[in-house]
């Protein structure tokens, strides 16, 4: 009873929740929905599940009014497929979910709820398992019989089951669950190995007898003509990637399965990840070639009236995401943020002036800033964010952004209005030595190699008391340290910086010196006894981009070890959601929106849901 009160099946070693979790998705808070909250779902790529999850409590849904302490079944497709991206559509009370399986190339439709009772409780699918055939293939007489069928919402699946006898045992094999290493034994009650199907088989068998059966849970596959690479929800509309010798962007129903017609891309394209801009126009980025697709729809919705153009990128690309809103004049912006294969940075396409966006005119090159590592994952912002840092007269902006996942396990946000990165209350800064006097940061002083000599680094003191002016725009400035050192040959010093190398141009005395790329300017003040060979100056920068590492699941204000605390070692891509938190009506105070998004870590089995507003990742699913 304790076991079925808290839905456990710890008998036959299933995981509870999450196995390989890949994809993401969401649902809205909608009159479609069953549901009064907004739900996600997170696909597996180890065990076939898509787990339902209740976005806005931060928990595993309950989908039983009457038992709330009761999780929902997992959505199961079967064991042996590798769920990559994940798509969830709600109509009229009905939820159907779709899947990418890349162990079989193939489209996995299943549906989750099929209507609302009486009592406005979700209907969720039952499994039915059908009737049970015995082949005695050597005609030997033999009589076994299988009885006490059973199949379990949340483990069972659309499939083919045969149990055959071989080599002196019963072997369990299902056509989407795989060979099962359990054993059924005659005259006792069997398991297989997830939970998926039990029965008892009793009397004897010879080799090559066999039991088949089919159990039912109306998933369906699709095949496309290709290898499907990527999926897009919009509205009731599928669309999907699909790479093949003719590549395409094909468009489905996503309730009937119905092939509503198909977008050509150029021969030799590799269509991957997808974003839509609000006017329906359809980004896609390409995995081999260095190009984004822009798909274009005359009439919304009509393959026929698209247009396809492609936009050269700096390299081939992984993600994409589209973002709009105003900028602080109050001037509308559209760009696309593009994530190049193997770069360290996210690019961006001004759609309005339909140029590359330059965040950095302090560098001559126009690119992105730089993240520190390859990027994972992009997913833009549904509304504004908070930011951390307060405009001069003490208030938070509210901006788009564009959350970055990095490949060595960080989440980063890029303001959309500036191409930046989000910084941290303090921002990008260098040693000062009255706030960081007790962690020993202070002053650059001049380290004096030779004869006495006096010279400094200005300090700001009317201003900001800093020494090192860094620059705002979020990811210039590295992590790092920086050495001045003199060289009397040059009259000058020259300026180094442990990640940004040896830079072009040295710095004067008495002469403002900005770095290469603008992440550093400071002032070295000649003093009374001139600088000689080898004086030196040496600070170190901290960068300040707002990043998340981890969830901080015991507040203890970081991500440690030996804690409750999780690294995301190797997050996938991030999903952002928003919903209404605060009264629902008679109340003074205004609905109070926050913005998130889930992050899927594959490599740790946990999904995350990530605080964007707070600036904090304060949930994991496990």
């Amino acid at each position: 009873m304790i076991a079925l009160l808290l839905g456990c099946t710890d008998v036959v070693g299933i995981p509870l929740h999450f196995d390989g979790p890949a994809g993401a998705a969401w649902l809205p808070e909608s009159v479609d929905l069953p549901f009064d909250r907004p739900v996600g779902f997170v696909s597996n790529s180890r065990s076939g599940d898509i787990v339902p999850l209740d976005l806005k409590e931060g928990r595993l849904l309950t989908d039983d009014r009457m038992a709330s302490f009761l999780r929902a079944s997992a959505i199961t497709t079967g064991q042996s497929r590798q769920l990559r991206d994940v798509a969830a559509f709600a109509s009229g009370g009905r939820v159907e979910l779709w899947a990418i399986d890349v162990a079989g190339s193939v489209l996995v439709q299943a549906p989750y709820i099929t209507g609302i009772d009486e009592n406005l409780a979700p209907i969720e699918v039952v499994p039915v398992a059908g009737e049970v055939s015995y082949s005695d293939t050597d005609g030997s007489g033999d009589g076994a019989t299988m009885s006490g069928v059973v199949v379990r919402a949340g483990f069972t699946t659309t499939e083919d089951w045969s149990i055959e006898y071989g080599s002196g045992r019963w072997w369990a094999k299902g056509s989407r669950s795989g060979t099962q290493e359990r054993e059924p034994v005659a005259g006792e009650t069997y398991t297989t190995d997830r939970g998926q199907l039990e029965f008892t088989i009793k009397g004897t068998a010879t080799e090559g007898d066999r039991f088949d059966l089919h159990t039912e849970t109306g998933v369906v596959e699709w095949a496309v003509a290709g290898r499907p690479t990527a999926l897009l929800a919009d509205g009731n509309r599928l669309f999907v990637a699909v790479e093949s010798e003719t590549p395409v962007v094909d468009l489905i129903d996503p309730f009937t399965g119905a092939w509503a017609g198909s977008v050509g891309l150029p021969l030799g394209a590799s269509p991957w990840r997808m974003t839509r801009a609000a006017d329906g126009t359809l980004y896609v980025a390409d995995a081999k070639n260095p190009a984004v697709y822009e798909i274009s729809f005359a009439n919304p919705g009509d393959v026929a009236s698209a247009t396809v153009r492609s936009l050269a990128t700096a390299a081939p690309v992984l993600d994409v995401a589209w973002q709009s809103g105003e900028l602080e004049d109050g001037t509308p912006f559209e760009r696309l943020f593009v994530a190049p294969v193997a770069l360290t940075r996210v690019d961006i396409y001004d759609l309005l002036t339909d140029a590359w966006f330059d965040p950095n005119p302090a560098d001559p090159e126009v690119e992105g800033v730089d993240l520190g590592a390859p990027i994972a994952g992009l997913t833009a912002s549904v509304g504004t964010v908070r930011l951390q840092q307060t405009t001069a007269w003490g208030a938070y902006p509210q901006v788009p952004t564009v959350v970055v996942a990095t490949q060595d396990g960080f989440v980063f946000m890029l303001d959309a209005t500036t191409g930046c990165g989000v910084v941290t209350e303090r921002g990008p800064h260098g040693p000062n030595e009255v706030i960081d006097a007790s962690a020993g940061a202070f002053y650059a002083e001049l380290e004096d190699q030779g004869p006495t000599s006096d010279s400094s680094i200005a300090v700001d003191s009317y201003g900001t008391g800093e020494q090192i002016t860094v620059s705002q725009c979020g990811g210039v400035a590295r992590g790092e340290s920086w050495n001045v050192v003199y060289n009397s040959a040059n009259v000058s010093w020259d300026v180094s910086g442990s990640l940004s190398g040896d830079q072009l141009e040295p710095a004067y005395d008495d002469q403002r010196y900005v770095s290469d790329n603008g992440a550093v300017s400071f002032l070295i003040q000649s003093g009374s006894a001139p600088a000689t060979d080898g004086d030196r100056f040496e600070f170190v920068v901290d960068r300040g981009l707002l990043a998340w590492a981890g969830t901080d699941k015991d507040e203890s204000g970081a991500i440690e070890s030996g804690s409750p605390d999780h690294y995301w070692e190797a997050p996938g891509r991030p999903v952002a959601f928003e919903f209404l938190s605060g009264p629902s009506g008679g109340g003074w105070d205004d609905l109070d929106r926050k913005e998130m998004a889930i992050l899927p870590v594959e490599n740790t089995d946990v999904a995350a849901r990530v605080f964007l507003d707070a600036g904090k990742a304060e949930v994991d699913w496990e």
